[in-house]
Parts: C-alpha cells; structure tokens; sequence
C-alpha cells in the first residue's frame, strides 16, 4: 500500500472526538446497521467476521451485540482509531471475541477464512487512480 495517510489522518485528538463529529448522522448509521443485521443474520452462530477500516468499532459491536457468538477481525491503519475501537470492546464486553490488527489488510495475516467482511463508511480514504483518454486508448 503506497499511501499510508490513514494514521496521520485520524491522530489521537481526532480519534477521540470521532464518534461525537459523527453523531449527526447516527440515525442513518442505525438504519444502515439494522439492514446488515438482516442481510448478515443467515451466518452461522459461530461466524467469523473481518472488520476492514474498523475505526472505532461502532460497526462491530453493533454487530457483536446482536449476534453473540461470532468472532470479529478489526484491521485499522490508524493507531488512535484501534486504540478507541479496543477501549469501547472492553468496555462492551465483547473483548474476548475481537482480534485487532493494525495496518491495511495487505498486513493482515493469512488466517481461517472469514464467513463475511464489512468495509463501511471508509470508501473516502480508498486512493482513486485516473487514467487519461490517451492512457485508455493505449492500453
């Protein structure tokens, strides 16, 4: 991955105050959760879910609380940001089913497949590559 911009992006400061800048839309995040949930919900009991751009866990243990026996994977390039998402799976009492991984998921470890991964709201950060009419053509 060339671009490692994701940890000076989301120091300690902004890690912090993340969830609170992010409250205003915690109503279509709640709905975007319920719809996960029903999507997610024919998994096994016991799955293996693969949080890529887990930020402060908010997703996870959205996820963690309606489905008490999967195991979740948080792979987080930003320090900080995994620091939170550790601190509110303590605090959430799912802790014990969570791996937490920083880097981009090209670090991850090669592991046990997962039954199913999530990559929400952090679209923004992918790098975007333009190619010009003439490269286009060239190809």
């Amino acid at each position: 991955m060339q671009n490692q911009q994701a940890p000076i992006l989301f120091d300690q400061k902004t890690a912090s105050s993340y969830d609170k800048q992010t409250a205003l839309w915690k109503t279509g995040r709640e709905a975007l959760f319920s719809f996960m949930r029903l999507i997610l919900s024919e998994l096994p009991a016991d799955a293996r879910i693969l949080c890529v751009g887990a930020g402060t866990g908010t997703e996870m243990i959205a996820l963690a609380q309606a489905f008490p026996q999967w195991q979740f994977t948080a792979v987080e390039p930003a320090s900080a940001m995994l620091d939170v998402c550790r601190r509110k799976a303590d605090e959430s009492g799912i802790i014990s089913r969570c791996t937490f991984h920083e880097g981009y998921l090209d670090s991850l470890p090669a592991s046990e497949a997962f039954d199913a991964a999530t990559y929400l709201l952090v679209s923004q950060f992918l790098t975007l590559f333009y190619y010009s009419h003439e490269s286009i053509i060239n190809y």
